[in-house]
């Protein structure tokens, strides 16, 4: 093919990031062979003309095997791209406890030799690092022992797929293909904690409302010295002095109290295990340095390409092609799944490696060993837990709890997996005490990093155990013991921070406790247990509370209307088959009659418009820094977010709303008043009496207000372009559990906003000064006139949004083999107002049914005999199948909102958390036997019934 031609295609470059500029690009494909369906016009009708999406806007492409993702797309795909594809491969220790000294290539034959080994000393030479976020030694050197099992020792490129194949074939499970010396200790021994977090709290006189005595919200934190690598908390107790020594004062007293009072204490250790992510698609990369127009193209398949570009960015100013390279070019296609594990993922900087030392495209592309071996994991829990209850009042008095976590071999998101975690443990009950220390620990596992649940299921699971246990203990119904202590709006939780919002837990609790399968548990096992021989009945319930967010959520949206009234939406949100292009394709029709008829998802150079610049961390930098920089009217805390965390249902939302609603009130309305003044009233001798926009109103996909004529969105988006007006918005918002709000003068008004960045698009009608507002990028950048960021200290509320979810499982156990059979389950979610129904019924089955995976099934050893051994598969890893999730006898209930204003909760995740604590207790109410640890094996099971 021709070499492309970068002046010839419409990129918009987005910033210099070491001084190279960087580019998104659409998928350069060649479309006889990796193009994706599209969706015709007649079908494009029947999606938006009910209101209601009828399909999602990748289904057809996904039900037709049409659609296209990062992983399938070679050279010979790419326009401009060479047709001659290279392959590489990464050679990874099965070993973490021996010295690494070389590889042995001797078993491949000299026709699939590699055409280039890229070693430490190769990456030296070339001044290849990683970026700083994830440590050093990306390719272990000679003598060195490596961090981890699946620690990379070397880059293999092949110059065909047939010598790759041929190789990989003879390397990938030899034992001979590294060389390994002596035994040494783990490197894991000789490392710090990789986070340590302690969240004390004591409530005030005036209880769950008022003041507290010291809570991290209020008080700060404070961390633990490190000696022997082990975390040494303070001890000095002082209730007017430190930080520290208030907190300890506090937790000293609340320990003083469990010894001291007649309280029912229940104290148990959990533990959890180590799981795989399993997407659908595994990590891939293509990439190509071309050399001649100083241009390096890659093709990722991450959850968060703007980190991509600014780490790779980094990556290359730090090398020797820093002079060589002038743009780099991104594509970033459809992935085929995330659940965290692509996000922040070190895989890519090994093909952006391998594409600067390469003279061809590189593709690399993990198999499902090579996946299960050095993917980014869950991170496994051990947590001991002590509760106090009032016997009398079965109030919980106070929580002390200790958690240790396994982060893996390299440092990831385990800082706030560990936090999230800690800070998850109270689930939905209202505690006026607690303690909880968390510290991550390095080991020779995989990396764990950002995988759904963030650290929640493991803790709030652990939670609701306790509860079914103590409600037992204390002869008590749970549903009681639950409605004693349930969290309250306006209560605070254990930061000693106020959730947002309703909290609508009891309205939950009430549901399920009415619902058949509670009701009839006892006499429905009876019954079962005697028309079923050799199967034990049981019934379980669980309910959770999880954030959503991250304290730093940074959104953008751009909407446009073409002058035939199409409507287009631009995201930076990524899609991972949660249906993002769907939701926020319907989002749109609230102040635009219709639903959009593009969604561009994945969108990181085009925000460029809106000249955005950061400078420190949003989670350390100051108040006083804040304060100083917030004048520049394009400083932001943060720029861009990743598609993690269950952000696109609340924060992409309330950018694309934000766009929607200026481009009715400052395109649409106006163009309607304009027509209705001058066609449909006597405008020569009355001022019009119709012009308050809240008076607008869409009726069947037309703009009406006081009776006059409904207006179709073709007319309007016509007049509109033809009077100069808004015709497209480009907003940018940042939330730190509260959204940033801002000032700007449009059209001589001044709105207040909450968002930190706007830019507008005017009509083709445009006055020539109007024109000049817009430039050459087109689009008018506002200058905010004034912003107030949420205060740096809600950093220490760690989250404040939450949306809730219980289930009730009712399962049966084959005495014979230990199995575990899901007879029915129900599931009761609240999560505000629903964009796409079908979306959330979705996630509320694919939940539970990953959910099922972690209680039942799924179980990844540690050490050795683990995945970082690199011969795991799906031949030795259970995924819950249909058979084993009761697929038939799935039911649910959403929450209708309180009112339309509701916003839209994150719920991807919670939906997967209830049903572990559900089955652990319907376990042992069919067999008897409490388990502790996860999964809950059948042999487990059978050796308890015999």
């Amino acid at each position: 093919m021709s070499r492309f031609d970068l002046s010839r295609r419409s990129f918009i470059k987005q910033c210099v990031v070491g001084g190279v500029a960087v580019y998104s690009a659409p998928m350069l494909f060649n479309a006889g062979k990796a193009n994706a369906a599209m969706v015709s016009d007649a079908l494009m009708e029947q999606w938006k003309g009910t209101g209601k999406p009828k399909f999602r806007l990748d289904g057809i492409a996904k039900v037709t095997g049409q659609k296209i993702y990062g992983r399938d797309y070679r050279a010979m795909d790419m326009d401009g791209w060479p047709d001659t594809q290279h392959y590489g491969f990464i050679l990874r220790a099965n070993k973490a406890d021996h010295r690494f000294e070389g590889i042995n290539l001797s078993a491949i034959p000299e026709s699939a030799k590699p055409s280039l080994v890229i070693t430490s000393t190769t990456l030296k030479e070339a001044g290849i690092k990683l970026p700083g976020f994830f440590g050093d030694k990306m390719l272990l050197a000679k003598g060195q022992t490596p961090d981890y099992l699946g620690h990379a020792v070397a880059l293999l490129i092949f110059s065909d797929f047939t010598s790759f194949k041929a190789a990989k074939l003879r390397l990938q499970f030899s034992e001979s293909a590294i060389i390994y010396g002596e035994k040494t200790s783990l490197t894991s021994e000789s490392k710090d904690p990789l986070a340590s977090w302690r969240i004390v709290r004591s409530e005030g006189k005036n209880g769950a409302n008022g003041v507290d005595n010291y809570s991290t919200l209020s008080d700060g934190l404070f961390f633990p010295n490190y000696v022997d690598h082990q975390a040494v908390w303070p001890t000095d107790s002082d209730k007017s002095g430190s930080t520290a020594q208030r907190a300890i004062y506090y937790a000293d007293d609340m320990a003083k109290q469990m010894d001291e009072e007649d309280w029912f204490i229940f104290e148990q250790d959990y533990q959890t295990q180590s799981i795989e992510p399993m997407m659908m698609e595994p990590e891939a990369f293509n990439g190509w340095f071309d050399r001649a127009s100083g241009t390096l193209h890659t093709v990722l398949t991450i959850q968060s390409p703007h980190d991509f570009y600014l780490q790779a960015g980094e990556m290359i100013e730090h090398s020797k092609y820093k002079h060589q390279i002038t743009k780099l070019v991104v594509h970033s296609p459809f992935i085929g799944g995330g659940f965290g594990a692509k996000d922040h993922s070190i895989f890519p900087y090994y093909g952006l490696m391998a594409s600067l030392l390469s003279d061809k495209p590189v593709h690399i592309a993990n198999d499902r060993f090579e996946q299960f071996q050095a993917g980014l994991k869950r991170h496994p829990f051990k947590m001991h837990h002590k509760l106090a209850i009032d016997k009398k009042t079965l109030k919980f008095k106070a929580l002390i709890s200790d958690m240790v976590i396994d982060g893996g071999g390299r440092l990831n998101f385990t800082g706030s997996v560990t936090m999230v975690g800690a800070s998850a443990l109270q689930g939905v009950y209202y505690l006026p005490q607690n303690d909880i220390t968390a510290v991550a620990y390095a080991s020779q596992n995989p990396d764990c990093g950002s995988m759904r649940g963030y650290g929640t299921l493991q803790a709030m699971s652990a939670m609701e155990m306790m509860v079914n246990e103590s409600a037992e203990k204390l002869n008590v119904d749970p549903f009681d013991l639950r409605l004693a202590n349930i969290m309250q709006p306006g209560y605070r939780n254990t930061q000693g921070a106020i959730p947002n919002g309703a909290l609508r837990y009891q309205e939950m609790l009430e549901l399920a406790q009415k619902h058949d399968i509670w009701v009839n548990r006892e006499q429905k096992k009876q019954e079962f247990e005697a028309s079923n021989p050799g199967k034990k009945y049981g019934v379980g319930f669980g309910i959770v509370t999880k954030d959503y967010g991250t304290g730093a959520n940074a959104p953008s949206t751009q909407i446009s209307i073409t002058k035939e009234g199409k409507i287009v939406v631009r995201l930076a949100s990524m899609e991972m088959g949660t249906g993002t292009d769907t939701s926020q394709g319907t989002l749109v029709q609230q102040y635009l009659g219709n639903m959009a008829d593009e969604v561009f998802l994945g969108e990181v150079t085009l925000w460029d418009v809106m000249k955005l610049k950061e400078t420190d961390s949003p989670y350390l930098i100051s108040q006083d820094k804040q304060d100083v920089m917030e004048k520049d009217p394009r400083w932001t805390p943060s720029i861009a977010m990743a598609s993690s965390a269950s952000q696109s249902s609340y924060f992409q939302s309330h950018t694309t709303n934000i766009a929607a609603k200026i481009i009715l009130e400052q395109g649409l309305w106006p163009a309607a008043i304009e027509i209705w003044r001058t066609q449909f009233f006597n405008n020569d001798h009355a001022p019009a009496d119709f012009t308050d926009v809240n008076n607008a109103h869409w009726i069947d996909g037309k703009l009406t207000a006081a009776g006059y004529p409904p207006l179709s969105i073709d007319i309007l988006a016509h007049k509109a372009h033809t009077m100069g007006l808004v015709t497209g918005v480009m907003v940018h918002a940042f939330n730190r559990w509260s959204w940033a709000e801002s000032e700007f003068v449009i059209a001589g008004k001044s709105n207040k906003l909450s968002i930190d960045a706007l830019a507008l698009q005017y009509g083709s009608g445009a006055s020539k000064a109007k024109q000049a507002l817009m430039g050459d990028t087109g689009y008018h950048l506002l200058d905010r006139s004034r912003v107030n960021y949420p205060s740096t200290t809600m950093n220490n509320a760690m989250v404040t949004y939450y949306a809730p979810c219980a289930t009730l499982c009712e399962i049966a156990v084959q005495e014979g083999s230990g199995e575990v059979e899901i007879l029915a389950t129900h599931t009761w979610l609240e999560c505000g107002r629903v964009i796409v129904e079908k979306l959330v019924e979705g996630q509320i089955e694919g939940g539970l049914v990953m959910g099922l995976g972690h209680v039942l099934h799924e179980y990844l050893p540690l050490g050795e005999e683990g995945a970082g051994n690199g011969t795991w598969n799906l031949n030795r890893y259970q995924v819950p199948l249909a058979k084993h999730v009761g697929v038939w006898n799935l039911t649910h209930t959403i929450l209708p909102p309180l009112s339309e204003s509701d916003p839209t909760k994150g719920m991807a995740e919670v939906v997967m958390i209830p049903i572990v604590p559900a089955v652990v207790e319907a376990v042992y109410q069919a067999i008897g036997t409490r388990f502790y640890h996860l999964p809950i094996s059948k042999k487990e099971i059978k050796k308890a019934l015999s």
